[in-house]
C-alpha cells in the first residue's frame, strides 16, 4: 500500500498541470509562455509584437535554448516587450506548416501584432543568449 502512495506520489510529480490557457512562468521568475491562440489575443489587445518558438520534444537544440539562452537575464527582461507563444511542431502541424514550413527546429518567428513576419532566427543561435538578444533587437526595431 505505502509502495502504491508512493508511486502515485512520484507519477503526479511529472504530470505537467499547467494548462494551454495559463503562463507557463510567474512575472519575474523567468519568460512568460502563452498559447497560441491566447498569445495572439493578447498582442492584438495591447499591440505588442509576438515572438514564437517552435520546438519538437526529439529536439536537443531546442532544450539547449531552454536551458542556456531563455534563462538569461536579459534575454528574460527583453522578452517582457514581446507576447511570447511556444509550441510544439510534432503536436499542432497546422501552425508549424505555417509558421516553419521547412520543418527545421528550433525556430524562432518575430511578428508584428497583426500577424505579419518581421524578423527569423533558424536553428540555435551561435553566440548563445548574446546572439539571440540582438535578434530580439532586430525584431523590435521592425517592429
Amino acid at each position: 500500500m505505502v509502495l502504491v502512495a508512493l508511486v502515485a506520489c512520484f507519477m503526479s510529480a511529472c504530470i505537467d498541470s499547467t494548462s494551454p490557457s495559463q503562463p507557463s512562468a510567474e512575472p519575474g521568475t523567468g519568460i512568460t509562455w502563452y498559447s497560441y491562440d491566447e498569445g495572439m489575443e493578447i498582442a492584438q489587445e495591447q499591440n505588442k509584437p509576438v515572438m514564437i518558438d517552435v520546438y519538437t520534444d526529439r529536439c536537443p537544440w531546442c532544450k539547449e535554448l531552454d536551458r542556456v539562452v531563455y534563462t538569461d537575464p536579459d534575454v528574460i527582461d527583453l522578452a517582457d516587450q514581446f507576447v511570447c507563444i511556444k509550441f510544439n511542431a510534432d503536436k499542432h502541424r497546422d501552425l508549424a506548416a505555417k509558421y516553419n514550413p521547412t520543418g527545421g527546429v528550433p525556430a524562432i518567428v518575430f511578428l508584428r501584432s497583426d500577424g505579419t513576419e518581421i524578423h527569423r532566427l533558424g536553428g540555435y543561435p551561435r553566440g548563445g543568449a548574446e546572439a539571440f538578444l540582438h535578434n530580439m533587437m532586430v525584431a523590435l526595431n521592425n517592429a
